[in-house]
């Protein structure tokens, strides 16, 4: 079995051999075929640049339009974002300045918890204004303190121990300084008691 595998490998090498010479090989009528239409569209491409390079004055006009129009474009969108940056810049100092403000007024309220409050909730409760922000985050700094004391409270309470709603058992009598004799003789007694 061996050999029939040796004579196998042989065999496709010889073929590929083959093959690659083929290919190697291209009939001259061939090549000058391909070489001449090679030659033609290169032509043809170079003439095509020329004409797109060579406009006519319609043409021209419309391009020199079309330049102005793109520049003035640009220039009003640079405008516009200086324009925006500029009323950002203005809503931000006014911003700060309001904040400091309502600050000066109640200086218990620490800067940077503050502004990391209007940061987190201005979208869920709504907050348009620093003063609104500012009587918000009170009420809740309220309710929350509120909430902390009777909580604490609740806390330091005894709890509640559940009573028995049956018989209340009675203590029994002190029998510390009595005798066992004693002891067994009244209890002697009130098992007679309880038979009658």
């Amino acid at each position: 079995m061996e050999e029939d595998v040796n004579t196998e490998e042989v065999e496709e090498t010889s073929t590929e051999e083959e093959a690659s010479a083929s290919e190697k090989t291209v009939p001259y009528d061939r090549f000058k075929e391909i070489n001449e239409q090679k030659k033609a569209a290169e032509q043809e491409r170079d003439s095509l640049k020329q004409k797109t390079e060579t406009l006519t004055p319609e043409q021209q006009k419309e391009k020199q339009a079309k330049d102005y129009l793109r520049g003035l474009t640009k220039e009003v969108l640079a405008e516009e974002k200086k324009a925006a940056k500029d009323a950002e810049t203005q809503e931000q100092k006014k911003f700060e300045e309001e904040v400091s403000d309502i600050l000066i007024v109640n200086t218990e309220v620490n800067k940077e918890e503050f502004l990391k409050f209007i940061e987190d909730n201005s979208d869920k409760y709504g907050i348009t204004s620093v003063k609104g922000a500012m009587s918000l985050y009170k009420d809740l700094g309220k309710v929350k303190s509120e909430t902390a004391e009777e909580t604490k409270e609740r806390l330091a309470k005894k709890p509640n121990l559940p009573k028995g709603e049956g018989l209340k058992a009675e203590t029994p009598p002190d029998d510390s300084n009595k005798t066992y004799e004693q002891i067994t003789e009244e209890a002697v007694l009130e098992a007679e008691k309880g038979r009658k």
